[in-house]
């Protein structure tokens, strides 16, 4: 279908009738006559009929943003609260999120008792820490940074997390997928890193993101990575690199088994997964991890 004809169609449904249809409806339609698809990577799954999580993503409605003509997307929450319930399981006492944006993972491990806290990019470097007001509590607002990672030191942490020294987890969620070159065309996510060259970003990645992990890893007990699969734009020699420069820590990666795997896909249109680059000394973590993904 032409996309004329598809804008001939969506003109005339009156505008009565679109105000009174809910935005899913409205998604739908539009994905069927292709004007714009909008598919969400949400699954089916018991997990996610449990009491317990409805009441939690009851809880986290703030996090919702309403849009014309596109309903209200569940991966998001899905994801947080499979990490929450793979930490809990683990017995985490405190979680470091690396890219923390809108702090819904942050929500939902404070639900399930776990202390969050994390660092993000400075206010002008990136338009996407946008937190709803008075979401989290106010000893999670304390452990919040604004420093970009490749900057981050031991002191900033321990400036806003002196009663946790060691910290159980540091982890990310397609936070360093930015840098790494898995899509079809060039470009990347954030303004500061699309600004650089190949080789720029190249030398974050291969050099500056295995030191950094290297100079902080007495800050944490364990790091989690949930990011590209090794395959995609080379990232398992990024990861690899840093599993070089973490030697006392355990290396693995993990793979999202079915249907969890589509929670971790970086986009509907890509089929490039994220699994988990894990780096531990608590066995703990990845026996816990086995409920949901399997090595890779």
């Amino acid at each position: 279908m032409s996309a004329d004809i598809r804008r001939r169609l969506s003109g005339f449904i009156p505008a009565g009738v679109r105000a009174r249809v809910s935005p899913r409806l409205r998604a739908r339609a539009r994905a069927l006559l292709g004007v714009e698809p909008w598919p969400d990577l949400a699954i089916r799954h018991p997990l996610f009929r449990e009491r317990r999580y409805r009441a939690l993503r009851d809880q986290a409605r703030a996090f919702d943003a309403s849009r014309f003509h596109k309903p209200v997307l569940e991966r998001g929450h899905q994801a947080s609260y499979v990490i929450a319930r793979w930490f809990e399981a683990a017995s985490v006492r405190a979680a470091f999120h690396i890219g923390y944006a809108n702090g819904r993972y942050l929500f939902y491990l404070s639900r399930v008792g776990i202390a969050g806290g994390g660092t993000d990019l400075p206010a002008a470097e990136t338009a996407w820490v946008d937190m709803p007001a008075h979401v989290l509590d106010e000893a999670t607002r304390r452990r919040l940074l604004r420093v970009d990672f490749l900057d981050l030191g031991a002191a900033d942490v321990q400036a806003v997390w002196s009663d946790a020294a060691p910290i159980d987890v540091f982890f990310s969620e397609a936070t360093f997928e930015t840098m790494i070159p898995w899509r079809d065309t060039p470009g990347a996510s954030v303004p500061k890193y699309a600004g650089m060259t190949a080789g720029e970003r190249g030398m974050l990645l291969h050099e500056r993101l295995p030191a950094r992990l290297a100079e902080l890893q007495a800050s944490f007990r364990n790091l989690v990575l949930i990011e590209p699969e090794p395959d995609a734009g080379g990232a398992g020699r990024v990861f690899r690199a840093c599993a070089d420069r973490l030697p006392s820590l355990s290396y693995s990666v993990w793979r999202f088994r079915p249907p969890f795997d589509r929670l971790f896909r970086l986009s509907p249109s890509s089929p490039v997964r994220q699994v988990v680059y894990a780096y531990v000394r608590d066995e703990s973590l990845t026996r816990a991890l086995a409920e949901w993904a399997e090595p890779a």
